[in-house]
C-alpha cells in the first residue's frame, strides 16, 4: 500500500504540474473563476496571479503534509508501544498522510482544469463538472480509510 500511496502523490505533483502549465498556457490575460447560474464572471483576476496563487497553494499545502510526516517519523515507536508510539500504527498513519497529501494534489489538479475549461468559450462543460466530485469523493473514503486506521486494535 505504501508503494502505491507514494506513487500516487508522486504522479500527482506531475500531473498537477502539466494541468497549471496546460491552463496558464491556455488562458486570456484575464482569469474567471467565480460564476453566476448563467455561466457569466462574477469574479475575475489576471492569469500571472492565478498561476502563482495556484503553485502557491499547493506548495503550502504539500509542505504541511510533508512536515507532519517528518515529526510522525521522529516519534519513537516500539511494536509494543500504545497510540501512535506504536510502529503499525505509526507506518499507517504516515502512509496515510501521503496519500491525503496525493488527494490534496488531485483536488488541486480538477479544480485548475476545470477554471481552465470554464475559460475557454468553445469548450461545452457539461460532462465536465461530474470530475469535481471526485476529490471530495476521495477525500470522504480516504477519512473512512483513517477510521479503519485508527480502529485496528493494536498488538
Amino acid at each position: 500500500m505504501d508503494k502505491l500511496v507514494g506513487f500516487i502523490r508522486t504522479a500527482s505533483y506531475l500531473i498537477f504540474l502539466a494541468a497549471l502549465i496546460w491552463a496558464y498556457a491556455s488562458l486570456a490575460g484575464q482569469v474567471s473563476y467565480r460564476f453566476d447560474g448563467d455561466g457569466s464572471a462574477l469574479e475575475l483576476v489576471d492569469r500571472n496571479t492565478f498561476f502563482f496563487s495556484s503553485v502557491i497553494i499547493f506548495l503550502v499545502a504539500n509542505v504541511i503534509c510533508v512536515s507532519f510526516i517528518k515529526v510522525l517519523k521522529k516519534i519513537k515507536t516500539s511494536d509494543e508501544g500504545v497510540g501512535i508510539r506504536n510502529k503499525g500504527l505509526k507506518t499507517d498513519v504516515i502512509t496515510w498522510v501521503r496519500g491525503f497529501a496525493g488527494i490534496l494534489n488531485i483536488m488541486f489538479t480538477t479544480i485548475v482544469f476545470f477554471i481552465g475549461y470554464m475559460n475557454m468559450n468553445e469548450l461545452k462543460l457539461d460532462v465536465l463538472s461530474v470530475y469535481l466530485y471526485i476529490g471530495p469523493i476521495l477525500l470522504v473514503f480516504w477519512f473512512f480509510y483513517l477510521v479503519k486506521i485508527l480502529s485496528v486494535r493494536r498488538n
